[in-house]
Parts: structure tokens; C-alpha cells; sequence
């Protein structure tokens, strides 16, 4: 059986889920780690080349696995899916969330029909102002298109996009600033999609108490609670109000939420607990040696960066009014 042999571009903290989830994939080696000092990571980073380096990597025979965002840009990210369909790579995007425990368990419950027709997503994205990006005021974030929210926005956008509709748009974006962080130009975000008739809404925050991230998935027939960070999944099925049935709900929900930390519990025990980050790695090695399309397209991602690059614009427009 082929080997897949790895190499990782940038040793940030995010490095290290990429390192352990290639780790767990039969047949992969990591061959090489690949970094550069503080100051030249700084100054490339203003013009994000993860597309320059995809498509070096891409003509000299490789498959290429790009963290997200894929580009900021519509043009490099076209410039990604010509170069894939010029060399015929396996190219990857990592949209991880898509590919935690529970947001899978969404995904199954939406096509087994449990929820009836999906009319609204909402997504929390929420981190307190110590997050490790945010509060550094060298991270190469604050100098993208959007500042922090343009590192971030692509998790919302795909989850969007997967829940409500791939023809989403984002109808309006607005920004302010609540935190002291002086490098921050904006801070807080609430953002609303429509999908034809279908509505979403993301809010992200940078002064939260806490990390946390909230999916909330209503349908016609049930609602559906998600928080990722806990992997907790909560379903709200139909009922006719009343005092018996509303403590019947209330009982309903706490077995619901014991079942997911019992479940979680064991996973966690067995060795067998897989991150978003680390699910997705896995599939791709799999499509990698079957020579398939990986668990998200070029083509896939390259309809988000449109996306965010809109939403990107509006923050700089908004930010550059106050």
C-alpha cells in the first residue's frame, strides 16, 4: 500500500492538531516540519500565501492538504482550482468543524429528515479577549482583510452554506468594538445570510467569558442544539404547551445532555476520541490512498472565500467610518 509522507508548512499552535491527527492515519509519515522566524512570518503573512505555496506544491507532484482560510481572496483562490485542474492533485481544504462528533450527528440527523425542512441556522462563535490570536498583538490575523474576523468567519460561513443552502449570501454584516484591546479595531460581530428564503445568523464575540461555540438548527418538526466545544447534542422535538409537558421537556433534556457526557466519557477512555481537525485528516489520508476527492473540494472552499471576502469588505468599509 502507498505511504503517505507528510510535510507541514508553519509550526504554530495549530501545527500540533495537524501533527497528532496524521499520527492516528495507517501508512503516513511526517517527513518534515517546516517554519520560519517571527519577523518574515509577520511580512508574509500580509499578503497570505498559502496559494503560492499550494501551487508550488501542487506542479511539483504533490497532494496538498490547506489549512483554512484557503486564500482571502477570490483570486487566489481561482488561481488554486485552475492549477488542481491543470496537475490533477489531490487538493484539500480543512473546514474542521464540519467533521466534529456532534456537528456529524447533525449532519445524519438533517438527512435522515428528523428535523423536518431546516428554515434557520444560528452559529455562536464566542473566545475571551486572552485567546492566544487576539491577544497577541504580533499574530499575523490582525493584519488580514477583517483583522481576527477574517481568520474566523470561514468556520460559520461553510456551516452555513452545509445547513441552509450553498447559494447563501450574507445580506448584511455589522461590527463594533467592546474590548480594550488596542489593536483590535472590532471585536464583535452579527452577521445575517439568507439561502432563497432560508435566513441564518452568526454572532462572534472576543470578550466572551469563556470559548464556546453554538449551533442552533431549527426545522419544522424539531430544533436542534449543538455546543461543539462540548460536544453536546440536544433535540427539541415538537410538543403542545402545557405544565405536564413542559416538565416532561424538562426531564427529556437532562437525560439528553447525561447520555452525551456519559458517551463522551467512554469515547474519551477508549483512546478513540477524534477532534474535528483530526476526523478530517483522517478522511483525507483515506482519499489520498484511494486517489478520491477529499472531504472538501477546492471548489467547495473556493465558494466560502468568495463569501468572505464580501463580508471582509464590509468590515473595513464599517471600520473605516468610525
Amino acid at each position: 500500500m502507498d505511504k503517505i509522507k507528510v510535510a507541514v508548512v508553519g509550526c504554530g499552535p495549530v501545527a500540533n492538531g495537524h501533527f497528532s491527527g496524521w499520527k492516528k492515519v495507517k501508512n503516513s509519515q511526517i517527513v518534515a516540519a517546516v517554519d520560519v522566524n517571527e519577523s518574515v512570518a509577520k511580512s508574509t503573512a500580509e499578503t497570505w500565501i498559502h496559494a503560492a505555496l499550494a501551487i508550488e506544491a501542487m506542479k511539483s507532484g504533490a497532494a496538498v492538504l490547506i489549512e483554512k482560510p484557503m486564500t482571502m481572496t477570490t483570486e487566489d483562490a481561482d488561481a488554486i482550482l485552475q492549477c488542481k485542474k491543470t496537475t490533477g492533485r489531490i487538493v484539500g481544504v480543512i473546514h474542521n468543524w464540519l467533521f466534529d462528533r456532534c456537528v456529524l450527528q447533525a449532519k445524519e440527523l438533517v438527512k435522515k429528515g428528523s428535523l423536518g425542512e431546516i428554515m434557520n441556522v444560528e452559529i455562536e462563535a464566542l473566545a475571551p479577549p486572552s485567546n492566544s490570536m487576539s491577544a497577541n498583538e504580533r499574530h499575523w490575523c490582525h493584519t488580514l482583510p477583517g483583522g481576527r474576523f477574517g481568520e474566523m468567519l470561514v468556520h460559520p460561513i461553510y456551516l452555513a452554506r452545509y445547513f441552509i443552502g450553498e447559494d447563501i449570501i450574507p445580506v448584511d454584516v455589522q461590527v463594533t468594538k467592546l474590548g480594550s484591546l488596542p489593536w483590535m479595531k472590532s471585536d464583535e460581530l452579527c452577521a445575517t445570510f439568507k439561502s432563497g428564503e432560508k435566513m441564518g445568523r452568526v454572532y462572534a464575540s472576543f470578550n466572551s467569558s469563556r470559548d464556546a461555540i453554538f449551533l442552533s438548527l431549527y426545522g419544522k418538526d424539531a430544533i436542534l442544539k449543538l455546543d461543539i466545544i462540548n460536544s453536546v447534542v440536544t433535540v427539541l422535538p415538537r410538543r403542545v404547551t402545557s405544565r405536564f409537558n413542559r416538565g416532561y421537556d424538562s426531564i427529556r433534556q437532562a437525560g439528553q445532555l447525561t447520555k452525551s457526557a456519559i458517551k463522551n466519557a467512554a469515547v474519551i477512555a477508549s483512546g478513540k476520541w477524534l477532534s474535528g481537525l483530526q476526523k478530517y485528516i483522517s478522511l483525507f489520508g483515506e482519499s489520498y490512498l484511494n486517489h478520491s476527492e477529499p472531504p472538501v473540494t477546492v471548489e467547495e472552499a473556493s465558494e466560502v472565500i468568495k463569501i468572505l471576502e464580501q463580508m471582509c469588505k464590509r468590515i473595513q468599509e464599517i471600520q473605516g467610518k468610525t
